[in-house]
Parts: structure tokens; sequence; C-alpha cells
């Protein structure tokens, strides 16, 4: 995996009076923000040592380096979800519009204690570029690995160990940067340098996954009781007296017309889908809910299919589906990182919006530009 150091750019404290607020419309509005002087520029190109605490004491750490473009085309950063057509598209205007990629891939890959053991002495000997608290109380700290020898140890590291990485957050933008590397690759002197990727480098054991929700507005084509007697042909089908979330693999929940459901595969569907390797909870649950009962084809055109990640909880769930009386919405169980990281090996992909993970980088912490 070849990786490379870049010059950071990063807020510039002194003149940002809400953080928060700030991050927020740097996605749209980098191009003005760094011409006006509300971004600082690294000295030199470095790879840096990403830390973030969240509240409880628990910290992730990861590398933060510049990947080349060249090794998501040859598969070495390797997909397990399909984009979604809208949002690459809009990735692609925004890389143009700011010459900047604001927020790294998330990429994750298989640890090892001389990983570990390397990260450790290169925060010995690394200096703070910059820290940062923002409103959910998480910190941010960046520090700066510029020593030619570290640098040089980092880069040996990923050739020579890391064959091989998985995207975690980031599949529109990596998908993205790869159109525009193939048109402009042949005239790169008149256009964006866009042979690389700012990534940040996780092992497995520093990314937790969460659930990803659907909300779907649908009940002007199916009626509800039409919609419980078509999934009790592939479904289990109770009631729940409380809200909740579905406790294990091959379980839904299900919230309709305010009232919620329990619902598990039956095991004939299962062993249909087992068959083909495909038994993972969100291809079954498109394959039958969305296609086969809702007639919904293309999932990542259908704009009513909207997403609620885990960490929003029930409520958030249930924020999103009363915003009118034609949604329904389903909880699936989360997918398991080893399940993700087979379906990438077999070359296979998920479904768009499979998985949430944690740590979540912010819009504009630290900035790449080509």
């Amino acid at each position: 995996m070849k990786i490379f150091p870049f010059r950071a750019h990063y807020p510039e404290e002194d003149l940002i009076a809400s953080v928060d607020s700030f991050l927020s419309k740097v996605k749209e509005q980098y191009r003005e923000f760094s011409d006006n002087g509300f971004f600082r520029k690294a000295s030199d190109p470095a790879f840096y040592l990403y830390e973030i605490r969240v509240p409880g004491g628990k910290s992730y750490k990861g590398i933060l380096g510049s990947a080349d473009v060249e090794e998501y085309l040859a598969g070495n950063i390797a997909v397990h979800e399909h984009t979604i057509s809208d949002k690459e598209q809009q990735q692609m205007e925004l890389i143009l519009q700011r010459h900047a990629m604001v927020k790294p891939l998330l990429l994750c890959f298989k640890g090892s204690d001389e990983f570990y053991g390397l990260l450790d002495k290169l925060l010995e000997r690394s200096t703070i570029l910059y820290s940062v608290q923002l409103e959910d109380q998480s910190t941010h700290i960046f520090h700066q690995i510029s020593l030619a020898e570290d640098v040089e140890r980092l880069k040996n590291y990923f050739t020579q160990k890391v064959p091989k990485v998985y995207i975690a957050d980031g599949h529109h933008r990596a998908a993205a940067t790869a159109r525009l590397y193939k048109k402009y690759k042949k005239n790169a002197g008149e256009h964006l340098a866009v042979d690389s990727m700012m990534a940040g480098f996780f092992p497995y054991d520093e990314l937790e996954v969460h659930d990803y929700n659907r909300v779907i507005e649908i009940l002007n084509s199916i009626s509800p009781t039409l919609l419980l007697v078509k999934l009790s042909q592939y479904m289990h089908i109770s009631p729940l007296e409380v809200a909740a979330k579905p406790g294990t693999k091959g379980e839904l929940t299900m919230y309709v017309s305010r009232e919620w459901y329990r619902l598990k595969w039956k095991e004939e569907v299962l062993a249909d889908f087992k068959k083909s390797g495909n038994d993972i909870d969100y291809h079954i649950f498109n394959e039958v809910v969305l296609k086969e009962i809702l007639g919904i084809e293309d999932v990542r055109m259908d704009y009513r299919i909207k997403y609620v990640e885990g960490p929003a909880g029930i409520q958030g769930v249930i924020d999103r589906s009363q915003k009118n009386d034609l949604r329904v919405a389903f909880c699936l169980y989360p997918l398991q990182l080893e399940n993700m990281v087979s379906v990438a090996e077999r070359g296979k992909t998920l479904p768009p919006k499979s998985t949430w993970f944690v740590p979540r980088i912010k819009n504009g912490l630290i900035v790449q530009e080509v």
C-alpha cells in the first residue's frame, strides 16, 4: 500500500468563534474560508498521528496520510458498498469547486503488535500540530510526524506489511476522486492533481460498527395491512409493546402506523440466501423487502429511502418516520466487521449505507489541497 505525506491545512482557531458552526459550513465554503485566512498551512509535508478522545475515556488512534489513487483502481483500497449516483456526482463537483479534500477517507486494516509499537514510538517523537474540542465533548488531536526517518518508516511499513485496506467511510469520495483522476491524468498540468486521496488508516480494533436503519416513504403505494400480509410470507411477525432495535442477526424491527413489530426471517428464506453466500441482513432486506415486496428496483436512485445512523437511537428513527404519515421504518442488526471484510474480499458489495463506523471525522478538521 503506497501512502505519502501531505501538507496539511487546518483551522485558524483564533479566528473561529464557534468551531462546530464553522466546520458545518466547510464542505461548501472551504475555498472562501481559505482565501480569507481561516486556515493555517503546515510548513512541510508530513504524516499525522490522529487521536480522537471521547467522553468516558475511550480513545481512537490512527495515521493520516495520502493514499495513491492507483491503489484504489487496483482494488487494494477495497470497497464493500455500491455508491449512490447523485452523491458521487456531488462529491466530484465539490472537489472541483474547493480544489481540496476536506475530510479523510476512513480506511481500516489488520493491525499488529509491530504497528502498535510503531505508533507508540511515533507518539513520543512527534509534535502536536493542533488539537480542538467539539460540542460533543470529543477532542481531536493531530500529532505531526515530519522527521525524515519516521516518514520513511511509516511508508515502508505500509508498503511491506499492509497489502490491502478496506473503506469504512468515504465510498463516494473515493469513487469521485478516481473518476477525476482517470479523466485528468493525461493533462495533469492543466487540471487538479487528484492522484492521491487524504485518508485515515485505523486498525480494525480501533473501530466500532453500528447499525444503519431505513425509513421508506411508501404507504401511498401499499397499506400497512397489506405490507404486514406480504412480510408474513417471508418473516415471523410479532407485535412489540415498546420500541426496540433487533437483538440478533436475522431479526429486524419495524415501525409503522405508530406500532412496533419484531420480524424474523423464516428458515427457508435464510437457507436460500445462504446457498448463494449472501445471507447478510442488509442484502436480504434489499432483495425481499425493497425489491420483491415494495417494488423498489434501484436503491441507489430512489429518493423515497432515507437512512438513519445507529447512534441516533430509536428516537432518531421515530423522528424521521413521523415527518409524514407515508413512512415506515425498519431497524437492522449491525453488520459485523468480519462480514464486511469478507464481502470485500470476495469482490462483492453490500447495499448503500450498510455500515456506520465510529469514530467519525468531521469536515474541515484537516484538509489536503489538490
